[in-house]
C-alpha cells in the first residue's frame, strides 16, 4: 500500500513551511532567540567587567595607602635633626669649630 504524496504527514509540514507568513514568523523567531542569546552575553561580560573594576579599584586604594607611608617615612629619613643623628652617631661627624671656619669671598 502506498501513500500518496500530499497525503504524507511531512509533507503537510514542508507546505506549512513554504508559506510567506511562516517564513516571516521563522525568521523573526531566529532573530528574537540571537537577540535573547546576545542580551545574555553581554549581561555576563558587564558583570566580570565589573568585577575587574572592583579588583583593580581595591589595588588603587591599597597603592594610595602605601604611597602615602612611604612618603611620610621619606619625610621623616630626610628630616634634619635625624640627618645629623645619623652623622653624627654612624658616621662620627662633627660641626667644624669657629676657628676651623674661612669666609670665602668672591
Amino acid at each position: 500500500m502506498s501513500v500518496r504524496r500530499d497525503q504524507h504527514p511531512l509533507y503537510a509540514l514542508y507546505e506549512w513551511t513554504l508559506r510567506p507568513a511562516t517564513r516571516v514568523a521563522l525568521l523573526l523567531g531566529a532573530a528574537i532567540l540571537l537577540s535573547s542569546l546576545a542580551a545574555v552575553s553581554a549581561s555576563h561580560q558587564t558583570r566580570q567587567l565589573f568585577g575587574e573594576l572592583e579588583r583593580a579599584r581595591l589595588e588603587h586604594d591599597r597603592l594610595l595607602e602605601q604611597r602615602g607611608r612611604l612618603l611620610l617615612e621619606r619625610s621623616t629619613f630626610s628630616a634634619y635633626n635625624r640627618v645629623e643623628s645619623v652623622a653624627v652617631e654612624t658616621l662620627g661627624m662633627q660641626a667644624p669649630a669657629p676657628s676651623d671656619t674661612r669666609l670665602v669671598q668672591p
